[in-house]
Parts: structure tokens; C-alpha cells; sequence
């Protein structure tokens, strides 16, 4: 589509495309009270010095507020917190009555169960169209270790437990273990003890590991239902 016929919605769902992360900005207004918006255009931009962007629309109405904090926080949500996301999406009088949150080090609102949390100073706004890009240099941040939550083609989505097993096991020998269904009962495998089946290795993908090693016990894998690292 060329620039000169392009259509907003067209446009919109375009960029949708692109699967992102979704935050909540957070600030204090003068007044100490604290202001929230949902926004899923954020990056990391540099380690030395530690730099990330969010982008934050003109429309908002915690537009003059966030962009004249000193101070601001990234809240990237939890896979668990979708309601979260869709409360500070809206018009509401007070959002933070539905949400657990506390003051970080500066005193922005840092919320309970995030995947992850950033507080930063603020380092410069720049005007871009109809958003403006609040480039924060981190001051204190906190990984949780849950998934984040996802957003692509104007819905959530959450990461596949699989690819965190695969991460997770990158670093050493992973253990994986299966739990068997037939015909509605736990299926275990083994003597009297009667474990579930379970197996080591180096690396790899630990679906592919696990099936093979449950195809040499004469077992046939058709679905995973879900894969835990252990």
C-alpha cells in the first residue's frame, strides 16, 4: 500500500502484527497521587547507561502528568494480569483500587505479580506524531521470573510453557518428566513404586527429548498438554 493512499486501520493492523510485551506506565501526580496508562510500545534501548523507551499517545489523559514526572515506572505484566491491562487501557476514576501495588525506591507505583518492573528517571521526551517517546534512564528494576503477558493483532496471547522449558534448560542438563492420561485416570509406568516416566539429557528441546525417550518405552506421543522444567 503506498504512503499517499495508506488507511489508518489498515495501518493499525499492520502494526499489530508485531507481537509485543504489555506494560502499565505509572507516576505520581503533583499532588502524589498516582497515575496509570496501558501501553505495549516499550523497548530496551542501551545497557551503559541504562536506557528503555515507552511510547505514550497524546490523547492520554495522564499525558501532562507522565511527561512532566521526574520519575516513572514500567510495569511489564504477568500472563495472570490481563484485567490488569484492560482497566488501565479505560477511563476510570480510580484503577488502582483493583490492583496490589507498593512505591518503588521513588516512589512510582510498582505493581504486585509483574514479570517484570522498572523504575527510571526521567532522561528526555521526544515528540514523535501523535505519541511522544519517554526515553527513561532505569534507576531499580526487579525480574519476577513469570511469563510476561503478550499482545499481537488487537488480542493477548501468552508465551508456551515449552519455550521457557527450552531457555530455562540452555544453561545445563534439563530433566523432564511426563504425566499420563487414559481414559480419564493417571496412566504412571514402572514397578511398584510406579513413577511417572521421566529422563535427562544435556540440552535440546525438552518435548523432542521426552518424546523420544517415551517412544523407546513402545509409548506413541500424539499431544502434549503441557511440559514443566523441573
Amino acid at each position: 500500500m503506498k504512503a499517499d493512499v495508506f488507511n489508518a486501520r489498515a495501518l493499525r493492523e499492520a502494526f499489530g502484527a508485531f507481537p509485543t510485551a504489555v506494560t502499565v506506565i505509572t507516576a505520581n501526580d503533583p499532588a502524589d497521587r498516582p497515575v496509570g496508562s496501558t501501553a505495549n510500545s516499550f523497548a530496551s534501548v542501551s545497557l551503559d547507561p541504562p536506557l528503555l523507551l515507552v511510547c505514550l499517545a497524546k490523547t492520554s489523559r495522564d499525558y501532562p502528568t507522565m511527561t512532566k514526572a521526574e520519575h516513572f515506572a514500567i510495569n511489564i505484566l504477568s500472563e495472570a494480569q490481563k484485567n490488569v491491562s484492560i482497566n488501565f487501557a479505560r477511563p476510570a476514576e480510580d484503577r488502582f483500587a483493583a490492583v496490589d501495588w507498593a512505591r518503588g525506591p521513588n516512589g512510582c507505583p510498582i505493581f504486585a505479580q509483574v514479570a517484570a518492573w522498572f523504575e527510571c528517571s526521567m532522561h528526555d521526551v521526544i515528540e514523535a506524531g501523535d505519541h511522544v517517546m519517554m526515553v527513561g534512564r532505569v534507576t531499580a528494576f526487579e525480574s519476577s521470573g513469570l511469563n510476561g503477558l503478550g499482545y499481537a493483532r488487537g488480542g493477548y496471547f501468552t508465551p508456551r510453557v515449552p519455550a521457557k522449558a527450552v531457555s530455562s534448560a540452555a544453561g545445563g542438563e534439563i530433566c523432564a518428566a511426563a504425566v499420563l492420561e487414559r481414559h480419564g485416570s493417571l496412566f504412571p509406568l514402572g514397578d511398584e513404586n510406579l513413577p511417572f516416566p521421566s529422563c535427562s539429557a544435556a540440552g535440546g528441546d525438552p518435548a523432542n527429548t521426552l518424546a523420544s525417550h517415551l517412544e523407546q518405552l513402545g509409548l506413541s506421543v500424539h499431544d502434549w498438554f503441557s511440559l514443566l522444567d523441573l
